[in-house]
């Protein structure tokens, strides 16, 4: 097997793994070759190269982990967002860019006990570093270095990048005359960094629907880079049907060939959607308006036949049905009611007992639900107004109140 195709091999194990969900859609936004005269590999943030003669040193565990280390510097934008970094002190932070995300990629290559993934011995790896961003990595490097305290790798050699990093120009750049690898024109990576955001949010929702976990480190990506309205809307146009958007509702077959879990096609039409407002004792008046200008924007966009509208506390407090073009108006017409505690199985046991089987349910809640979050018949995305609470089932959203 030449490099090539071993290369290939290390990306469809990647996409066919559970853990690494979140990075299908990311692995299909640049190239990934071989390339010639490399110490090692490189990206620019959407390209990865990997020296060719660097592969036939690797066995096919720490490949895997090589190509999961580029692509990570994708996902968390190095390139772009840390930017200034490398305007500053490019040594610096070629070595913090790459310490958080060795550490990353070590805790998950230590849930595995079938030695899928390797850590290369000669990367960066200290755990004086856990839970900082690359920003904080950096400062403290530098502090450091200042005081002229030596950088150590696990295996105790003097810390070095193990790969180029080519940040993103300043200048908007010809992608048409650009070769593979080359640094990022300024517009090439605002599309770099919109497709990162739709590609993590797509995988999150499809990672809900099949039970996989998403890396807390990517979901916190979203925290701080999606806005969470455009988030509600992607979830109502994933689960709406049709074939003329992506979607990761349905694996492509094409894909599904070669064991990846890849997006399929729909529509911004959506026949049911349930949608409830928990108006137990703790959700107040501003929560509740705010959750009436989202639903009124986010049907628009998707445009369901018939919305459930349904208010809870311990039990069903109200069930209004909107269908048509009485849809828009549900802002201006419906009547919260409840007030007592809270108890999100009671929707559940209705609609289970009503025998409404929509295409998805969306739930506004402060979170404060105890420990039975209630079995569901469709896909449920959670708007949580309670910053640090994740539903055990569906897909979990926080939206500030």
């Amino acid at each position: 097997m030449n490099q090539q195709d071993r290369l290939l091999r290390a990306r469809v194990a990647i996409m066919r793994e559970p853990r690494f969900i979140a990075l299908s859609g990311i692995m299909m936004t640049g190239d990934c070759i071989v390339a010639d005269g490399l110490p090692t590999a490189a990206t620019n943030g959407r390209d990865v190269l990997v020296d060719r003669q660097f592969i036939d040193t690797l066995d096919d565990a720490t490949l895997r982990f090589v190509v999961l280390h580029e692509y990570y510097h994708v996902l968390y934008l190095h390139m772009i967002t840390w930017k200034h970094l490398w305007d500053e002190d490019p040594d610096t932070a070629n070595l913090a860019a790459d310490a958080v995300i060795n550490l990353q990629l070590d805790k998950l290559a230590g849930k595995g006990a079938d030695n899928w993934l390797t850590v290369w011995p000669h990367a960066i790896l200290d755990y004086q570093y856990e839970g900082m961003d690359t920003g904080e990595v950096y400062r403290r490097m530098k502090q450091q270095r200042q005081q002229q305290k030596a950088q150590r790798s696990a295996s105790g050699g003097k810390a070095q990048p193990m790969d180029e990093h080519r940040p993103a120009k300043s200048a908007p750049g010809d992608s048409g005359s650009r070769k593979s690898g080359e640094a990022l024109g300024a517009s090439e990576a605002t599309e770099v960094a919109k497709a990162v955001d739709t590609a993590i949010r797509q995988a999150v929702i499809a990672a809900g629907k099949m039970g996989a976990n998403v890396d807390r480190s990517i979901k916190d990506l979203l925290e701080v880079t999606v806005d969470w309205r455009d988030q509600l809307k992607d979830f109502y146009r994933t689960h709406a049907a049709g074939s003329d958007m992506s979607t990761w509702r349905k694996p492509s077959r094409r894909w599904m060939a070669q064991d990846a879990y890849m997006p399929s096609r729909i529509s911004e039409t959506m026949k049911r959607v349930v949608i409830t407002c928990d108006t137990s004792g703790s959700i107040g008046e501003a929560q509740l308006r705010r959750a009436m200008t989202e639903i009124v924007g986010a049907c628009e966009t998707v445009k369901p036949e018939i919305v459930d509208m349904i208010y809870w506390d311990t039990t069903v407090a109200a069930h209004e049905v909107y269908e048509g073009d009485t849809v828009t108006s549900i802002a201006d017409v419906t009547k919260p009611k409840g007030g007592g505690g809270t108890d999100p199985t009671s929707v559940s046991r209705y609609l289970a007992a009503k025998g409404i089987k929509p295409d998805c349910i969306i739930h506004f809640t402060d979170g404060y639900v105890g420990k039975n979050w209630g079995e569901w018949n469709a896909p449920v995305l959670w708007c949580i107004s309670t910053k640090g609470i994740t539903a055990p089932c569906g897909v979990s959203l926080y939206v500030p109140a």
